[in-house]
């Protein structure tokens, strides 16, 4: 799963560099209507890059210079905003110290994903808005491919790349995905999904997963690094903040898709993404307390009331075939296996408990 956290105000709105900069680059994949000719296009850029950190005193700094080293390459006018997200190690402040065009805006309490990054995106003043995970690195040219095909369509309201491991294998849990189907919500949550992302037939039929190395049109970009028309998320209200870590980037590409604008997927855009390194740190039974939830939220406000009643019911049930495993695995011999499934039946009540009895 992804790594989420943020943010407040600010005068001096632009800290870009002092002149604006132009980029010829040349689109292979931005082709995207019969009309748009983006082969070698005079670009003028203007970019907000929005990071939400807490407490990454390593990964941040390559991080923030990981973007300093691509607006460089491709000229871009860009400002760097670090949100802050209550850390207590003062690692946001000695990445500012890299460059003038990083600035730092403090939360002093951890307000979650969604609320945080609004603050950022509100703080900046770039046509195009880059949010991205504070353990995230470009590879070379990955930036400026991303803002060419932006630029290349106007009706493109958002782009993301392909996630790969520090080994430079591809990351199965950023994988592209389709919006939330009953039928790949219950292959994931029992396992099965695995098996069946290996053959297209049943990954396209039974998952929510899609091919990773297939470009083009996309229903969900993983905000662990998603770059956005300012103006797509104006239209439809930046982030809902009553969503606190997970499903809001779903719930996001979803507003975006009703209103519109069209995402697409790059895979020759290439990040290294360090798999959630702050969410590691928290309790299994934590994690898995938030996917429900923001699960839940995702399905209550986009499903009619029948629809709604069925993916409670089917939720439900999947649970009830979960909960022997969570008691097994409590039991377990092993010290280890016992830790890392604490608190997992209790969460796995409280959530059933809620799909039963709780008005949704």
């Amino acid at each position: 799963m992804p790594d989420r956290n943020g943010e407040f105000g600010f005068e001096d709105m632009n800290p870009c560099l002092p002149q604006a900069a132009f980029h010829q680059m040349e689109v292979a994949e931005a082709d995207l209507s019969d009309d748009a000719d983006v082969s070698w296009t005079i670009i003028r850029m203007d970019l907000s890059i929005c990071i939400l950190t807490r407490n990454q005193p390593d990964l941040l700094p390559r991080c923030v210079a990981s973007c300093l080293a691509e607006i460089e390459r491709e000229g871009i006018a860009s400002e760097i905003i670090v949100i802050d997200n209550a850390s207590g190690d003062g690692s946001p402040q000695k990445a500012a110290s890299l460059s003038p065009l990083v600035r730092v805006i403090r939360n002093e309490e951890n307000l979650g994903f969604s609320k945080a990054n609004n603050v950022g995106i509100r703080a900046g003043s770039g046509k195009y808005v880059l949010i991205l995970n504070d353990d995230a690195e470009f590879r070379p040219g990955a930036l400026g491919l991303l803002i060419a095909t932006m630029h290349a369509n106007p009706r493109l309201g958002g782009v993301g790349p392909k996630f790969l491991n520090a080994d430079g294998s591809f990351q199965r849990g950023n994988a592209p995905k389709r919006f939330p189907r009953l039928r790949g919500v219950v292959s994931e949550l029992l396992n099965l999904d695995v098996v069946f992302e290996k053959f297209p037939v049943t990954r396209d039929l039974l998952t929510n997963r899609r091919d990773e190395n297939r470009g083009g049109e996309a229903e969900q970009i993983d905000c662990a690094c998603l770059l956005a028309r300012r103006e797509a998320l104006e239209a439809v209200g930046l982030f809902d903040e009553g969503f606190y870590f997970l499903f809001e980037d779903t719930d996001l590409c979803y507003r975006l898709e009703k209103a519109g604008w069209k995402l697409w997927y790059i895979p020759d855009a290439q990040i290294t993404h360090y798999g959630g390194a702050s969410f590691k740190k928290v309790m299994r039974s934590e994690r898995a307390g938030m996917y429900f939830e923001g699960l839940i939220r995702f399905f209550r406000k986009h499903s009619s009331p029948s629809r709604f009643l069925l993916f409670r019911l089917t939720l439900a049930g999947t649970l009830c075939l979960r909960m022997p495993l969570a008691v097994l695995f409590s039991l377990s011999p092993s010290g280890s296996v016992r830790q890392r499934w604490k608190g997992t039946l209790p969460m796995y009540s409280k959530v059933l408990r809620s799909l039963l009895f709780v008005r949704g």
